[in-house]
């Protein structure tokens, strides 16, 4: 195990939990009932998976003065979130979720981003981007 805080180490002993719930269930997939974009039943998670997820981002927002920002990022990515850190080269940053890209023909591959960033997203720190990122999830 890693050299982690014991928040940290709660936070990720969880993801490990889900990761491993959510492949497992992967596995048992049948192919011959199909993928569920044919009519045949879409896979279903079991419940706890979904728990989980929430119990993690509870523990993040919760402990986020406490965890490295690398550290956020990397469980929220675990979460399925695509968080972005964004500068407008005027001393402000900002984390965006959402926005759009091209589907690169190989990955890592060259793309173009886009995220439309309101004026309440924009902050003076990297940390303070992250908070209002959190908070208004």
């Amino acid at each position: 195990m890693k050299n982690f805080s014991i928040e940290q180490n709660h936070i990720e002993n969880l993801s490990k939990k889900r990761i491993k719930l959510n492949d497992e269930c992967i596995a048992s997939w049948d192919d011959e009932y199909g993928s569920g974009c044919d009519g045949a039943p879409a896979l279903k998670l079991p419940d706890e998976v979904d728990t989980l997820a929430d119990e993690i981002l509870d523990s993040i927002k919760k402990w986020r003065y406490v965890l490295p920002f690398e550290f956020i990022f990397d469980e929220l990515t675990k979460l399925g979130w695509a968080p972005c850190l964004l500068y407008d080269d005027d001393g402000h940053f900002a984390v965006a979720d959402d926005g759009w890209s091209e589907i690169p023909e190989e990955s890592p591959g060259d793309i173009h981003l886009g995220h439309y960033i309101t004026k309440n997203q924009w902050k003076d720190s990297i940390r303070e981007a992250l908070n209002y990122f959190l908070d208004t999830e």
